[in-house]
């Protein structure tokens, strides 16, 4: 019984993380760039595993939450400075002396002409480099494919890095659309379309989301009816444990 007791305990606190996960994901439904976890579960059944990882005991755990780098949809804005990747790649930034890399691409031009995120990040171009674009000329930015800016028709020398690293699963999310490399390294993307006046939407399914938060949730309701049962059956068993 007190196996069982244990194996109820495990799938209900597994259930309450899925859900955790499912309500960030939703949270984060219209966050430009936002790329929403997913769980895998395992048993801890047999053999060495339940010996030694589970004391002989049958366990349920999240194996791991990670990162859904598939692209989500273009929504069009036509803000000259508001740009979406077209294919594999981040844009990287700048801040506080550190690297990220994001698929936000909402950006802006700061007093000095610097590209900025939101936040007061730096955009890098494809030499790492903070971008500034020179417009005492004109105001009329044009933003290439290739990510090259120009200002009234004329070239500024300045153009938006689009990055791939080795491996995504490397990438360590820090918030606000925002990602650190862990180890391993980057190269400018071979194939990656730079869309002017479109931004990124989060790659979150709201159906899908909502039926996986059903499922966690009745999953978890039913192991809580579970460990009520064995709790049932324990004080049964310390009543007829006092009679005679």
């Amino acid at each position: 019984m007190g196996s069982g007791k244990y194996s109820a305990l495990s799938g209900a606190i597994a259930r309450e993380q899925a859900m955790s996960n499912v309500a960030a994901n939703l949270a984060n439904i219209s966050t430009t760039g936002f790329k929403k976890n997913r769980i895998s579960f395992e048993s801890v059944l047999k053999g060495t595993q339940q010996t030694g990882n589970a004391n002989g005991k049958n366990l349920a755990r999240i194996r791991t939450i990670s990162t859904d780098f598939s692209a989500g949809g273009m929504q069009t804005t036509d803000r000259p400075l508001d740009v979406a990747i077209d294919g594999e790649g981040f844009f990287k930034v700048e801040k506080g002396g550190e690297q990220y890399y994001t698929r936000s691409g909402r950006f802006m031009l700061d007093a000095n002409g610097f590209l900025k995120t939101e936040d007061g990040a730096s955009v890098l171009g494809t030499a790492n480099d903070p971008l500034q674009v020179d417009t005492t000329q004109g105001k009329d930015i044009h933003i290439s494919e290739t990510g090259e800016i120009s200002v009234n028709g004329v070239n500024a020398g300045v153009q938006i890095g689009v990055f791939s690293v080795n491996d995504p699963q490397q990438l360590v999310k820090v918030g606000d659309s925002l990602f650190t490399l862990k180890q391993g390294g980057d190269q400018v993307a071979v194939g990656a379309r730079v869309l002017q006046g479109n931004l990124e939407t989060a790659n979150i399914n709201m159906v899908e989301e909502m039926t996986a938060m059903i499922a966690t949730q009745r999953a978890f309701e039913a192991n809580t009816k579970v460990l009520e049962s064995y709790s049932t059956i324990g004080q049964k068993l310390d009543e007829l444990g006092t009679v005679g």
